[in-house]
């Protein structure tokens, strides 16, 4: 089992197809063929299944293909930290939030904070279930996310299972965002069942456990709701229909469209936004600079 074994199966999976695979890495598709049998015989299982439309991998072939990118990925961060003189030169790293404009803000404000040196930085925006796992694979060294009383019990137990620090940083009430034309926009505070026949728009998929979503409230009994997963799309939504999202309230000039606002919610429903973090994990100057931004992004917010 060798490295360039995993970098042709990943390079597979990417392409759907040897021939592409062996084209992006310039050789050749028999040495691409011979590597996967040899690994489908060390490891006695079947990889690829060949069909006339091309490869597909099989139930043994996708858990491998799992395991060959988190060590390809554990490869690079063990060769990235060991390698000093692009240490030195470089700031590099990942952090991973829920679909928060704050954590965006902030995000920017450590770009221009870098403004003199050599970066390489991703952030990477997802569902609650990404940012968990992110962070627990190690592909984000911090994560942003928020509990609830609704699941918070839950999250608990769930990050002490993964060996994971939750870290509050604020509470904040639960608001509804909505267009400014929206028929409910005069209102000081909006109640659940004002918002009965309007479209819900929300980041929780259909197939997860209800721990798992960005509301803080039991949404099941929703009539009209519609499922998406990115923020332009929301922004879109909730700026030319009736649709309504609920969230922190943080309505950043920069990163939310003119047209949207956030009203409170009257129900006594509470959001805790926090970090999620590796317990092996210490943060470096660099983050905690971030984190800095980021507390005073959502102090923006209780000052509202």
């Amino acid at each position: 089992m060798t490295l360039q074994q995993f970098r042709y199966i990943v390079e597979i999976a990417k392409h759907n197809s040897m021939s592409k695979a062996a084209s992006a890495l310039y050789v050749t598709q028999p040495s691409i063929s011979k590597a996967v049998r040899d690994l489908e015989r060390e490891l006695g299982i079947t990889i690829l299944d060949r069909t006339n439309k091309g490869v597909v991998f099989t139930k043994d072939g996708t858990e491998l293909l799992f395991y060959a990118k988190m060590f390809l990925e554990q490869m690079e961060s063990v060769i990235y930290h060991f390698n000093k003189e692009k240490k030195a030169d470089l700031t590099k790293f990942s952090i991973s939030s829920q679909h928060y404009g704050f954590a965006i803000e902030a995000f920017a404000n450590l770009m221009d904070y870098f403004a003199k040196r050599k970066y390489e930085l991703t952030i990477r925006e997802g569902k609650t279930t990404d940012v968990i796992d992110d962070v627990y694979k190690s592909k984000s060294i911090l994560g942003i996310l928020s509990l609830t009383d609704l699941n918070r019990s839950f999250f608990e137990r769930y990050f002490a299972s993964k060996s994971l620090t939750f870290i509050p940083l604020v509470t904040l009430t639960q608001h509804v965002y909505l267009r400014k034309e929206h028929p409910l926009a005069h209102l000081k505070s909006i109640t659940l069942e004002q918002l009965r026949d309007y479209p819900s728009l929300t980041y929780q998929k259909d197939d997860l456990m209800l721990y798992f979503a960005e509301e803080s409230i039991d949404m099941s009994g929703v009539a009209k709701v519609v499922y998406l997963k990115d923020r332009g799309t929301m922004m879109n939504l909730l700026s030319n229909t009736n649709g309504y999202n609920l969230g922190t309230g943080w309505v950043g000039p920069n990163y939310i469209s003119s047209n949207i606002i956030s009203i409170p919610l009257k129900e006594d429903n509470l959001i805790q936004v926090g970090l999620v973090k590796r317990n092996d994990v210490s943060f470096p100057e660099e983050i905690l600079v971030y984190i800095e931004f980021l507390k005073i992004a959502l102090k923006e917010s209780i000052s509202k």
